[in-house]
């Protein structure tokens, strides 16, 4: 089984099918995962999967990749059901390891989500999707 993340979102949630060794996240024509957030850097961070191993690197982003809530200062090993955030987006990972989703570690349910308008069959295209506000500014 192909590893993927997931985008929760209210009732419905979206997959990305994760397809080779290397997968890109950023706001860049060239990234595997494109999310026009403009708190995402053009190339904010890389999934490698090796041996089945996980990893993600921060690429020098300005403002950081988060995994379960901790900064990503360089590189982490990924597990079923850790949690990335991306600027206000944020992914569940399913390595396709068999790990039930349920059993794995809880996150934030009040969480800011981003909506994904395509998925094709190597590229996700957020477009100009905005996340949801989690309260409106005073």
């Amino acid at each position: 089984m192909l590893p993927k993340l997931i985008e929760p979102g209210g009732d419905r949630k979206r997959e990305i099918i994760i397809q080779g060794q290397e997968f890109l996240i950023g706001r860049g024509t060239d990234c595997d995962l494109r999310l026009a957030v403009s708190a995402i850097s053009r190339h904010h961070c890389l999934l490698r999967f090796k041996g089945g191993e996980a990893t993600l690197s921060d690429l020098g982003s300005s403002n950081g990749t988060l995994v379960n809530g901790k900064r990503v200062r360089s590189q982490v090993a990924l597990h079923t059901g850790d949690e990335i955030r991306v600027g206000s987006c944020r992914f569940v990972v399913d390595l396709g390891d068999g790990v039930d989703l349920e059993s794995a570690p809880a996150s934030d349910p009040a969480a800011t989500t981003c909506k994904l308008s395509a998925v094709d069959a190597g590229n996700a295209d957020v477009g100009n999707a905005k996340p949801r506000a989690r309260k409106p500014k005073e």
